[in-house]
């Protein structure tokens, strides 16, 4: 086989060659507490939406890992799940543990979107009384991730985790005897003034 011979066998071969589909444009990553408040221990569930473009082919290459903000852990109870087809295997989230990482996670050809979920809880002892000025402990922001194969829409996302009541302290108050002898004081005081 020649040198031109040659070549053009290789062109063959490799225009024969199955080629991925590539997307058009990555799909977009979005992240939400839902319920924003909870109780000190109480779970609010943590989702991740991946939305996949029109026109864009079936993925199975997103990956991207969460370092939750100081304040918030994985539950106890992860449950992890959500819509995506391969959601549960895809992630892994350590109960306690502060990072969620999500590796090649499958999502359906555009245009469609599907989500992975997983319960967290607020750090021990910590309580974040209001979101008002989204104090970072308690804010999970697109700060917190590293995305590969999507493109980050991540709004701040912040928990409030209501403080534990103070428990009120008695008011002192004088007894039934003392307030008795206080009264006849009074009484043989202002008896002393009469007779001068």
């Amino acid at each position: 086989m020649n040198l031109r011979h040659g070549a053009a066998f290789a062109a063959a071969v490799i225009a024969s060659l199955p080629v991925s589909a590539q997307p058009a444009s990555l799909p977009g990553l979005t992240k939400s507490f839902s319920p924003t408040t909870i109780a000190p221990g109480g779970q609010t569930v943590l989702m991740f939406l991946v939305s996949n473009p029109a026109g864009n082919p079936a993925l199975s290459n997103v990956s991207f890992t969460d370092t939750l903000p100081s304040g918030l852990v994985v539950s106890d109870t992860p449950s992890i799940g959500g819509t995506c087809a391969n959601a549960a295997a895809a992630t892994t989230a350590t109960a306690g543990s502060g990072t969620i990482s999500v590796t090649n996670l499958d999502v359906a050809a555009g245009s469609s979107s599907c989500s992975m979920t997983v319960n967290v809880t607020n750090a021990s002892g910590r309580f974040n009384a209001s979101c008002a000025f989204f104090p970072a402990a308690f804010t999970n922001t697109a700060a917190n991730m590293t995305i590969s194969n999507a493109a980050s829409s991540i709004q701040p996302s912040c928990v409030v985790v209501t403080p534990p009541a103070t428990a009120s302290q008695p008011v002192p108050t004088l007894s039934s005897l003392v307030l008795a002898v206080f009264g006849m004081a009074l009484a043989f005081a202002a008896i002393r003034l009469l007779r001068g």
